[in-house]
């Protein structure tokens, strides 16, 4: 082996020694940053999955709400009938007088 070999097979180790050294150092800094952000990884996936939950019980109670309204509504709306039909049944003539009236004022407002 010659002088320029030898020189050259040094250099190159020296190199492949400083990158080794350089890849530890990065893959020590990212292990470090990673343990640094584990903690707040875990409070924003605590705080995401209590925010989904939340609003997963704010609609279940708002779906509730609307489905105990909507049968009142309709529970209501089927009384006023049953009392529309009975005072039609017991006063045929007012009925009809009231009918005619009422149609003749929505008709003299729409022109």
């Amino acid at each position: 082996m010659t002088a320029s070999t030898t020189a050259i097979n040094s250099a190159s180790n020296a190199a492949t020694n400083a990158a080794n050294t350089m890849a530890d150092r990065a893959h020590q800094a990212i292990d470090r940053a990673a343990e640094k952000a584990a903690p707040a990884l875990d409070r924003v996936r605590t705080n995401v999955h209590n925010t989904v939950d939340k609003v997963a019980d704010s609609a279940a109670s708002g779906v509730d709400w609307a489905a105990e309204n909507t049968k009142i509504i309709a529970r209501k709306g089927s009384e006023l009938s049953d009392v529309a039909g009975a005072y039609v049944r017991e006063r045929p003539l007012v009925a009809i007088a009231g009918a005619l009236a009422l149609g003749y004022l929505v008709g003299r407002l729409l022109k």
